[in-house]
């Protein structure tokens, strides 16, 4: 064998490693990461953007001029079961509810479809679900984190603007990825067809989506910004809005304007501070009241300056005005056992009468210089207080010009027949001018449940201070503040009734001295006794140092006095252990303060219940007799004036159509006077009861200018 093959070395086969576990599995890493990529790129492209960011703030999608506007935060937050509200249980469990729910505030919602529209969302709510297989949830995807709700009236497209005949509205909602993702694939063909199969029909508009439910005429517009669905009823909304998105200088947002800023979200900022409150559960809320038909048409004829049958809502008439209310903007807060609201009321001064004018302008002063004061003369026994601050001499002359014509003549003529400070008077204009300058521009009032005088004369047996015209009017007291120096002037005035009783029909003239432990109070309260002076039967009046009381009650006077004094156990309302959580909110200046009692405004509603229950068509005899007098002096001077008086009429004229006429006022005058209580007014006075039951107190606080009224109030619920 030849060398050169001799010795060669034998070459092995070379052995393949296998592949390690951590290279494949970086491979398939790889491979899934590609997958989810593309998968991402899909949807970001077809579906929604999972990286997209947040709008800031959702009132800078509504477009400013809305008539309409409520936003609600962390909804979901509010209900165990949509759509019936936490607070429900405990609402139906209430004393009072079953008088609310009976009444026709509440049948009146259910008229109008209120339990139907409830029923409709608990239905809409379980059928999201269902269709989703349980994926979507209602408030959890859809409305429960933020949900604002605008749109319009009106129709501003022509010259004046015209009523909608429905209004044009949109509905905001903040959701999740879920409502994103669902809205994405709802563009596709597919899904398009299988909604079409379920009753829904969905076409694409550009970037909207025309979703048109079975059954309803007219098709809705669903558009997404971000993390923002809106849904509405009129494209153009969205087209305001998507201009909004653009930074278009034509549109403004309304979440910008000062009077949403200032008068809505400022003051709710500060009621949260002042209840030490982190975030509070609150509806915040802009309304322009105008813009609604039915509101405008109400306000056209309420409260009426001229009704002839009842006074009050002519004196409401002279403060309150319902035409000139531009804009209602505020919030209103829910906490355990509160329920509080805060907000602004944007009036149109040029709708003021002279004296609203006068009454809006009234300067706020310092709550130490003249509310805290007259707070601490209000007894607990009161069911309501007022303070105001506003020109009292005009306040006089509005009430005097709410009276009726024939009650105007005649107590001017009683005037007329009497002197002041030893000088004629020629009216009540007269007398209001020369007190005018006595008192400063504030007053209170003091209502309280009437509990009628029952003592009676040692030796004749008869009521010292007997009633014809009974009726369920609270006892009221009005107090004013005088000027230094000036006391005299309403000691005067006192004088002038007392030397005259018989020129102004006063049958009793009582001094009543105020005790009290240890010692008796130098000024007495004056009573003045008519009977024809309703439910109480009198005219009481005090001047206590720097203050002027009067009322239809000297009880009332006298408790007061007690009160203020801090005698005999007699305790003012800032004593009671939860006025403090009023007082807290109360800036240090305001015009006005209103403060109520729930259980003892009940006892004044019962009154007007039992009233009107006892009703009767035919005048009472002692009615009569007291008020014969009076009534055919107004007759003689509307239908016989030519007689100047009763005893210079011939014989046939005083015993025929003299006393037909009179006879027939007294029985007007009886059916005005006695009661109109309809079945509809004593379900209403029911309601009412039933509403004071859901509260233990409540306090309104007003700050007054000539272009808004700024308001705040709160509830101290009995629901527990």
């Amino acid at each position: 064998m030849s060398a050169r093959y001799a010795a060669r070395p034998t070459m092995s086969k070379k052995t393949k490693k296998p592949k390690s576990k951590k290279q494949l599995l970086k491979k398939i890493a790889l491979v899934l990461t590609v997958l989810v990529a593309f998968l991402l790129l899909f949807v970001a492209a077809f579906i929604f953007n999972p990286f997209e960011g947040s709008v800031r703030d959702v009132r800078d999608l509504v477009p400013r001029g809305v008539n309409f506007f409520a936003r609600k935060t962390l909804l979901a937050e509010d209900f165990y079961e949509f759509p019936e509200p936490k607070f429900w249980a405990s609402l139906t469990d209430a004393a009072g509810w079953s008088a609310v729910e009976n009444g026709p505030l509440v049948q009146g919602l259910e008229r109008d479809g209120l339990g139907k529209a409830l029923q409709e969302l608990r239905q809409a709510s379980e059928q999201v679900q269902r269709d989703s297989g349980g994926w979507v949830d209602l408030l959890g995807d859809l409305i429960g984190t933020e949900v604002v709700v605008a749109g319009y009236m009106q129709d501003y497209s022509s010259a004046p603007p015209q009523p909608l005949a429905d209004p044009h509205w949109c509905a905001y909602m903040r959701v999740t990825w879920r409502i994103k993702a669902a809205l994405g694939l709802a563009g596709f063909g597919f899904v398009q067809g299988q909604a079409e199969g379920s009753g829904v029909k969905i076409e694409s508009d550009g970037d909207l989506l025309v979703v048109t439910p079975q059954g309803v005429p007219s098709p809705l517009y669903v558009k997404r910004h971000l993390d923002v669905l809106m849904v509405s009823n009129e494209k153009t909304l969205l087209e305001s809005t998507q201009r909004l998105i653009d930074g278009n200088r034509d549109e403004e947002p309304f979440g910008q304007i000062a009077e949403y800023t200032d008068g809505a979200m400022a003051r709710i900022d500060k009621w949260t501070d002042d209840n030490f409150l982190v975030q509070p559960n609150v509806l915040d809320y802009m309304v322009e009241p105008n813009a609604f038909d039915g509101f405008r048409r109400f306000a056209a004829n309420w409260p009426n300056p001229a009704n002839p049958d009842s006074m009050n809502e002519r004196v409401l008439a002279s403060f309150l005005n319902l035409k000139g209310w531009n804009r209602l903007v505020g919030g209103v807060m829910f906490d355990e056992g509160v329920l509080a609201a805060t907000g602004q009321i944007v009036l149109n001064s040029k709708q003021h009468s002279s004296f609203q004018s006068s009454f809006y302008t009234a300067e706020s002063a310092s709550r130490d210089a003249w509310l805290d004061p007259f707070l601490r003369m209000v007894p607990q026994t009161a069911c309501a207080a007022i303070g105001m601050r506003m020109p009292v001499g005009d306040f006089m002359h509005a009430m005097f010009a709410a009276m009726e014509p024939a009650e105007r003549d005649l107590v001017n003529e009683m005037l007329r027949r009497s002197t002041f400070q030893k000088e004629p008077l020629t009216d009540v204009t007269d007398l209001i001018e020369r007190l005018r300058i006595a008192f400063l521009p504030r007053a209170g009032f003091v209502f309280r449940h009437n509990t009628p005088d029952m003592s009676r004369d040692k030796d004749t047996g008869q009521l010292n201070v007997p009633v014809a015209r009974r009726s369920p009017v609270p006892q009221v007291a009005w107090v004013f503040w005088l000027r230094p120096g000036t006391a005299k002037l309403l000691d005067d005035l006192i004088l002038m009734i007392r030397n005259n009783p018989g020129n102004f029909h006063v049958r009793k003239v009582w001094h009543l001295r105020v005790k009290f432990s240890g010692g008796m109070l130098k000024e007495p309260v004056t009573e003045f006794c008519n009977p024809q002076i309703p439910g109480t039967g009198e005219i009481a009046m005090m001047v206590l140092r720097d203050f002027f009381v009067i009322s239809n009650s000297g009880p009332l006077i006298k408790d007061i006095v007690r009160t203020n004094y801090g005698v005999d156990n007699n305790a003012s309302i800032v004593e009671r252990d939860d006025f403090d959580q009023f007082e807290r909110e109360m800036p240090s200046a305001l015009n006005a303060f209103v403060w109520l009692h729930g259980d003892n405004l009940g006892k004044l509603l019962d009154d007007y219940s039992a009233f009107a229950e006892s009703d009767s068509e035919m005048p009472d005899a002692d009615w009569m007799r007291i008020v014969r007098g009076q009534v055919e002096e107004q007759v003689r001077r509307s239908k016989f004036a030519r007689y100047p008086s009763k005893a210079s009429m011939p014989e046939n004229i005083r015993n025929g159509a003299f006393n037909q006429a009179v006879i027939q006022a007294m029985q007007e005058k009886w059916r005005r006077e006695k009661t109109n209580f309809t079945a509809e007014d004593r379900a209403g006075v029911a309601q009412l009861r039933g509403m004071v039951q859901l509260f233990d107190t409540a306090y309104v606080q007003l700050e007054l200018m000539n272009n808004y009224i700024r308001y705040q109030t709160k509830l101290l619920l009995n629901i527990r």
